[in-house]
């Protein structure tokens, strides 16, 4: 027991206290709270580097969990707190997932259904390794491996890249959308115009000092999905898996919509996640934002959530599919953003996307499905 202090709970540790009920509450009631006071003394930093991050977490995420009658409550605010550690000790459980999952109404088990986005990452770099990674990563490379489904334009902005390319892109199209090559949740996105050549020089060399890019020709999206959100291109996410005998998955697939005024839909950058009912296309009753909140319409538009009928549903999970086998093979899981527009549904890009907001907007775990068709065991 010893060995595990500070250090979480391994797999075969937990599957051993499973197996034996008065270990496990053992360790809930005798360990754990130990733990917890261990960490407190000194400050959050005994044994794993990544606990020191947990306190500031926790200043950040438990006023927007708690009310502000709550907050003046000292029992329960440490009530709360210690369950957030425990979470992390246990489940490896960020506070800002305890928040979305709804964890403290959730019992050891039921916990153990939900996986949490260090140890997806973890997984899938040791599964699929770093060649995969750079696929989904590198949104060029990703563009040059599906380019036929994007429907548009797109040219690679670094140093390596010849000025002749950029000024030929920008003639042709005036405005564009930038993004980091590496970029994540739809920080340093870029709506540029160009009305000439000097201006285009201009972008070009700021771009190369600056790293390396990726320039699109600009997605008009429907009425439809503009209704959410005008001034952001509103997506939906289909996390999409081949398993190794080639078995199609699709699960917990949302729509994105940015904020009043934001030019993305990403949820990192202030945008709304609700899910899809993978059966019909319709949306379920409520969405969630990366700071826990939870709405039955959405906050700017006022456009309710339930029931509404996201377009051409079933093309879109026909092309889910198209696109994925399409793909070189060993690319098991991966989760696809589109758009529609006049010509129907576009991609936007792919990605090892997180499980944060799915298992959020489904109010369940995915741990279960997401190993298994990845086929990695826990054993």
């Amino acid at each position: 027991m010893v060995k595990k202090i500070f250090c979480g709970m391994d797999s075969s540790f937990r599957r051993m206290l499973e197996r034996n009920n008065a270990g496990l509450r053992f360790y809930e009631h005798v360990i754990l709270p130990f733990e917890v006071k261990l960490l407190r003394w000194h400050g959050y930093s005994i044994g794993n580097r990544a606990l020191p991050f947990l306190e500031s977490s926790i200043k950040k995420y438990l006023p927007l969990y708690l009310s502000p009658e709550e907050l003046n409550d000292a029992q329960r605010c440490k009530k709360v707190e210690n369950d957030m550690i425990k979470g992390r000790l246990v489940n490896g459980i960020h506070p800002l997932e305890y928040i979305l999952y709804d964890f403290e109404k959730l019992d050891y088990r039921t916990r153990q259904e939900y996986i949490n986005d260090n140890e997806r990452w973890v997984i899938l770099h040791k599964i699929f390794g770093e060649d995969l990674k750079k696929d989904h990563r590198d949104k060029w490379r990703f563009y040059q491996l599906t380019s036929p489904y994007f429907k548009r334009k797109a040219c690679k902005v670094g140093k390596d890249t010849p000025a002749s390319d950029f000024m030929d892109f920008a003639s042709k199209y005036s405005t564009f959308f930038v993004k980091p090559l590496e970029g994540n949740y739809g920080q340093g996105t870029y709506l540029l115009k160009c009305s000439s050549a000097e201006e285009a020089q201009n972008i070009y060399d700021k771009l190369i000092t600056h790293g390396s890019w990726i320039v699109e020709e600009v997605i008009h999206q429907t009425e439809e999905m503009a209704s959410w959100n005008p001034t952001s291109v509103n997506t939906v996410r289909m996390p999409s898996f081949i398993t190794a005998s080639g078995e199609y998955h699709l699960i917990t697939p949302f729509l994105r919509a940015g904020r009043a005024g934001a030019i993305v839909d990403n949820a990192g950058s202030g945008g709304i996640v609700v899910g899809i009912d993978k059966s019909t296309g319709c949306l379920l009753d409520f969405c969630v934002d990366e700071e826990g909140h939870r709405y039955t319409a959405h906050p700017d538009s006022g456009i309710k959530f339930s029931g509404w009928q996201v377009p051409d549903w079933e093309d879109l999970c026909r092309l889910t599919e198209e696109v994925h086998r399409s793909m070189p093979s060993g690319h098991v899981y991966v989760a696809f953003d589109f758009a529609h527009t006049a010509q129907g549904w576009v991609l936007v890009e792919g990605n090892w996307g997180q499980l944060v907001f799915n298992q959020a907007c489904f109010r369940r775990g995915l741990k279960k499905p997401f190993f298994e068709y990845i086929g990695y065991s826990e054993k």
